[in-house]
């Protein structure tokens, strides 16, 4: 009985053994299933949010992108849009995450054309379209994130004149001239389309650019800033120097043994004594830039540019030839003839001498009508004036010894140009106005009388040897046609030639810009606008 019992208790503990090594089994499965979905779950979890994190990091990286294309889009000259125009391929890095971004940026003209990127320099434009598009790399498998914001920006156009000297021709300066800046800036760029000549001991606080042509440095030249063209940049003086960059962009850079403060770069050679420092001259360079070529801004004379002015408050307007009662020398009034070509009238009163009464001076044959009618009344102008001499082929002329005072500011537009010579001297009345608060005065040919273009005789504008404008006026001399600024000569204000300025000895100008309206400026293309500011008609994410 004893034994029947023992064995029976065998079997049983050997069939628990079997049974034991089954439930384990079963158990180490169930808990590889719960590891795996645990696993599953987690990596799907992981992949979610990594993808949630990729999204939320693409939305970011492309309103970045939008954000600094509209940067640099604001303010920017239609000269350097070029560069913030098509498709501008970028990369980002967020955390772990990698994005490749494309923004595209379009620009539209009034009408709503696209306009191309080629164009930008020429054609204004009044809207610009920036769509982003950030797409990251691979999380686990999973499909990148493609994420877009698109803005559409309103662009307004600030127009002005900004050169210290603006030529589009060739500009030479002979001798013993000094350009500044009155804000003490760096700021009194020199502009040609042709090529630049510094012949002898000049000083250019600002940069030269040539971006259609050369330019040449002799003798004694300072540019404080860049000289930058497209051609050949030959310096032939050891005295000469170029405190920033030299740079041409599809020729060679001769500097001799003159200074140079930064870099030279050329598409050829750079030569000089400075290039034996490292990392100062780079030859054969590819990434030299192009610089930006703008066009000639055209002033215009019609009704519309006369609106634009009066809404600046010049709604005095004086037409020569024209008949007008003046005071004349004798204290007496007379209705007198001003014409085109020369004044033929009696002796004028002008402004009045110290013990008060009036100076006098003889104008027949010595000045044109315009000029006598200026002498006689620029003095005493009943506010903000505009001078329209509509003389096709007669300049306003002075030949000599003769003193403009104006007491307001004062626009002398002139069809056949203008003409001063011998000992001018152009100033503000005593009293009405001051170095920090002067007259304008603006001297303009403009580029088309009406709807007839301005023919060129000569000179547009010529102020020949001893012409001085004090520094109670600021001056704008403009002219479709060749300026010529000759000896013993200063002004503060701005130079525009549609053709060659020519600078002789003894030159002082200092830099101011002068307003000018919108409306006076032709307005189908970029010429004369400085850059665009910008207004966000909206801003969103896309598909």
């Amino acid at each position: 009985m004893n034994e029947l019992v023992r064995r029976l208790r065998v079997g049983r503990a050997s069939g628990d053994r079997g049974v034991a090594i089954v439930a384990a089994l079963a158990v180490v499965m169930l808990v590889g299933i719960m590891l795996a979905v645990v696993v599953d779950i987690a990596m799907s979890e992981a992949r979610q949010t990594g993808r949630d994190r990729q999204r939320s990091s693409g939305v970011a990286v492309a309103e970045g992108a939008v954000d600094s294309a509209v940067a640099r889009i604001q303010s920017a000259p239609p000269g350097a849009l070029g560069a913030v125009c098509g498709n501008l391929p970028t990369s980002a890095d967020v955390a772990a995450d990698d994005f490749t971004v494309t923004t595209t940026v379009t620009y539209y003209n009034a009408a709503g054309a696209v306009v191309d990127c080629s164009a930008l320099t020429t054609t204004k434009v009044a809207q610009a379209s920036i769509v982003s598009r950030a797409r990251s790399n691979s999380v686990n498998g999973a499909a990148p994130a493609q994420r877009t914001v698109e803005t559409l920006l309103k662009l307004t156009p600030s127009v002005g004149l900004d050169k210290a000297i603006f030529a589009n021709s060739t500009m030479t300066m002979s001798n013993n001239a000094k350009v500044t800046a009155q804000s003490g800036k760096p700021e009194a760029n020199i502009y040609t389309n042709g090529d630049f000549y510094c012949l002898n001991n000049q000083e250019f606080h600002g940069s030269i650019l040539a971006p259609k042509g050369s330019i040449y440095l002799e003798s004694q030249c300072t540019v404080i800033v860049d000289a930058w063209a497209k051609g050949e940049i030959k310096v032939t003086n050891p005295k000469a120097s170029i405190g920033g960059r030299a740079l041409s962009y599809t020729s060679t850079v001769t500097l001799g043994s003159a200074a140079l403060g930064q870099q030279a770069r050329a598409a050829g050679q750079v030569t000089g004594d400075v290039c034996a420092t490292s990392g100062k001259c780079f030859s054969n360079d590819p990434t030299v830039p192009a610089p930006p070529v703008e066009p000639f801004p055209e002033l215009l004379w019609n009704a519309t540019a006369q609106a634009a002015w009066a809404a600046e408050g010049y709604t005095n307007v004086v037409n020569i030839p024209g008949t007008y009662t003046v005071q004349k020398s004798d204290g007496s009034t007379a209705a007198v003839d001003f014409p085109c070509g020369w004044y033929t009238g009696p002796d004028l009163a002008g402004p009045p001498q110290a013990n008060g009464t009036p100076t006098t001076l003889k104008l027949a044959g010595k000045a044109d009508g315009a000029a006598a009618w200026l002498w006689a009344n620029g003095w005493k102008l009943p506010g903000p004036t505009v001078l329209a001499v509509n003389c096709a082929s007669s300049k306003v002329t002075i030949q000599e010894n003769y003193d403009l005072q104006l007491n307001s500011d004062l626009v002398i537009v002139t069809r056949g140009g203008l003409s001063f010579t011998q000992q001018s001297i152009i100033k503000a009345v005593d009293g009405t106005a001051t170095a920090t608060d002067p007259a304008l005065l603006y001297m303009i040919q403009p580029v088309m009388w009406e709807s007839e273009t301005v023919t060129c005789n000569g000179y547009g504008i010529e102020l020949n040897n001893q012409v001085t404008v004090q520094n109670t006026v600021n001056t704008l001399l403009y002219s479709p046609c060749p300026i010529h600024k000759a000896n013993n000569s200063d002004i503060t204000g701005q130079v525009y030639s549609g053709q060659a300025v020519a600078v002789d000895n003894k030159f002082d100008m200092k830099y101011v810009p002068m307003p000018v309206p919108a409306g006076a400026l032709n307005p189908t293309g970029a010429a004369g606008i400085l850059s665009y500011s910008v207004d966000v008609l909206y801003k969103r994410e896309g598909l």
